[in-house]
């Protein structure tokens, strides 16, 4: 520790006042010197466990509280470091919760226990109660959160400390009772995990409930899907080491850190501030460059912040996967506005003109924001483009079916199929029901590949097979507790594709040529021996047409070559391929040169033998498959592809 002697507390703190912290509220995990402004009692060097607060504009960062301020009420006048932090008054003698990372030298509490500047000691295994742990161990405090009304916070905490610690040793159900009694949780994160035969186990990563004993949100399901978290399905446990949320309980405006940094498909490090499944929302540097320290990182120990931020509506926010509203024709406009709604996401890497314009197809998955608490029931709604809105609750709904995880009797989460998830067949589903499957909090396991809906375009488009091609409009509609429909006001184009491209009849859909492009080498014939260069010509069709590839297979060894895929939107390779456009050959109907194939490109494997050409043709359509469990994206998959093939005989 930095300051680990006796220090003289400021003039006010000596007055049992502590400095306001509103704002941004965090500790780092190293201890360093300040290179930029002076804290306000002129001590450059900053302490692991010392409060910090931002501001809004992130300008300024300054000492709100050193660690002997927080711990003057239980006189004790070393740095014992700081775990957690939740501010709960803000003010002129601010109330703060908070957790140390040593334990006190006078043996009044532990690094486990959860303090408060109102002299409150709740010692670690009553926050355990209702885990059930096979010994009533300590398992240290990393991240502390109160859900409930501030006045309600206070009189628990203003409880806590009049019974002291000794009564809640003896008695750590009686916290259960009062939190019940006040309408108050106690959200924390653990230094160890813990296990019990009668609950599945819960790791550091994961965040508790000392009110119900359930994980709150499983580490899987903080990070982002790229990261590989949570055991033993996923293979890491990234920690939990601070946690931020609203007063409401709303689990989606958690803000969090972990233990350790991803370098990965997404990256963040274990300085940073997190939001639930969504990555970074304030990078480390942030947090600490107004106070100028030598070194870039020193980590992030504790946070309190509880955004001014309303949360919106319910509203959609991804289509076909996690493909951004925003990225389709009309994918995103008020109600009644116009669009393809055709994905097209335009990068500095793209082709001339951006990628090929993609629809949806098989079962598609949508997902958005859907709040924690004032929703009943939701569904996803649709109607053909071009149809009238018939008003809130009249039109087609997209029912989807889940098959959830659920505790496995040797501690993992396995999907047997015996619990289900079901909305009723026009579409809706029950909020709290849906929310607590996500959450792991129905069966004990979370479910992260839950989206809100799960559209079996194929089948499923509520409007006849001719419709499963046709170009629709989206929406969320959501009931409150109170019984009122609502919908969003804006609208989600949407255009579907379920048919494969076309390949024309035998013998025009691929066909073999001489180099003089005029002389067909008939299927099953044989090619003119000393002939290894040749023509191929197709017709092929696609109202969403993205490429086609070619493979050789045959010769002594066996042996195969392929060509391609060549998109529509590549320039010529010099190979005299190509004759093609967003719908496939041109002129459509037309048998077109694609490409020139050289049998020597098989090596010695090119002998007086037979030999199959393939065609392969793909269209743009964004597919995912869907186990009832997760919805897969298989839109490069071979098996929506057109293929035909033609038999010939060649020699060197």
């Amino acid at each position: 520790m930095l300051l680990s002697g006796f220090v003289t507390l400021p003039a006010h703190a000596q007055q049992g006042q502590l400095r306001p912290c509103k704002g941004l509220v965090f500790s780092t995990e190293e201890d360093f010197l300040s290179q930029g402004p002076l804290p306000p009692d002129g001590n450059p060097l900053i302490s692991d466990g010392d409060l910090l607060v931002r501001n809004i504009s992130g300008s300024d960062v300054q000492v709100c509280a050193r660690n002997q301020e927080l711990l003057q009420g239980f006189d004790v006048r070393v740095d014992l470091g700081l775990d957690a932090v939740d501010v709960i008054i803000p003010d002129e003698n601010a109330l703060i919760a908070f957790s140390t990372e040593l334990d006190d030298p006078n043996g009044r509490f532990n690094a486990g226990d959860l303090l408060a500047t109102n002299g409150a000691i709740l010692p670690n295994i009553a926050l355990l109660a209702l885990f059930q742990l096979p010994q009533r161990e300590n398992l240290g405090l990393d991240a502390i959160h109160f859900i409930g009304d501030d006045e309600a916070i206070i009189k628990l905490l203003d409880t806590i400390k009049d019974q002291g610690r000794d009564f809640w040793i003896e008695n750590p159900s009686a916290l259960v009772e009062i939190l019940n009694e006040l309408k108050v949780d106690i959200w924390f994160s653990t230094e160890g995990t813990g296990f019990s035969p009668e609950k599945p186990s819960f790791l550091d990563g994961d965040l508790l409930s000392a009110l119900t004993g359930n994980i709150v949100a499983r580490n899987n399901v903080l990070l982002p899907p790229p990261v590989p978290a949570g055991l033993p399905d996923r293979g890491v446990d990234f920690g939990l080491d601070a946690v931020s949320a609203n007063r409401e309980g709303d689990r989606r405006s958690l803000l969090f850190s972990t233990e350790i940094l991803f370098n990965g498909q997404a990256v963040f490090t274990d300085g940073d501030i997190l939001r639930l499944g969504n990555g970074i929302v304030i990078p480390h540097s942030d947090l600490i460059t107004p106070l100028e320290p030598r070194a870039n990182f020193v980590g992030l120990d504790a946070l309190h912040f509880i955004s001014p931020e309303v949360n919106p509506d319910p509203n959609i926010q991804t289509l076909c996967g996690d493909h951004a509203v925003a990225d389709f024709d009309g994918g995103l406009v008020p109600v009644g506005g116009t669009g393809t709604g055709l994905y097209r996401a335009n990068s500095a890497s793209s082709p001339p003109g951006g990628l090929p314009r993609r629809p949806c197809g098989e079962y598609v998955p949508i997902d958005g924001f859907l709040p924690t608490t004032g929703i009943r029931r939701f569904r996803v709604a649709y109607r053909p483009n071009g149809d009238l809105f018939g008003g809130v609750g009249t039109e087609l709904g997209i029912p989807t079916n889940w098959v959830l995880y659920e505790p496995h009797p040797f501690g993992f989460c396995y999907a047997p199929g015996s619990t289900t998830l079901n909305t009723s067949p026009d579409g809706w589903m029950d909020a709290s029901d849906f929310i607590d499957a996500q959450l792991g909090t129905l069966t004990g396991c979370a479910n992260p590949g839950l989206r809100l809906a799960v559209w079996d375009t194929n089948n499923r488009v509520g409007l006849g097979p001719a419709n499963k091609d046709g170009h629709y409009v989206l929406w969320l509609e959501w009931e409150d507790n109170g019984g009122t429909l609502h919908r969003e006001p804006f609208e989600h184009h949407l255009q579907l594709d379920n048919t494969l491209p076309r390949i024309a009849n035998f013998p025009n859909g691929i066909q073999i040529r001489l180099p003089d492009g005029s002389t067909p080498v008939p299927a099953c014939g044989e090619a003119p021996s000393g002939s290894s260069q040749f023509q191929v010509w197709g017709d092929l069709a696609d109202d969403y047409y993205w490429n086609f590839r070619l493979r050789i297979r045959g010769g002594l060894p066996p042996a195969s070559v392929v060509y391609g895929p060549h998109n529509y939107y590549d320039p010529d390779d010099g190979s005299g391929f190509k004759n093609t456009d967003q719908t496939g050959t041109t002129p459509d109907l037309t048998l077109v040169h694609l490409r020139n194939i050289d049998m020597t490109d098989l090596g010695s494997s090119f002998q007086d033998c037979c030999y199959v050409l393939d065609l392969f043709v793909r269209d743009a359509a964004i597919r995912h498959s869907f186990n009832r469990r997760v919805a897969n994206d298989n839109s490069g998959s071979s098996a929506w592809e057109a293929n035909s093939f033609v038999t010939f005989a060649a020699s060197p």
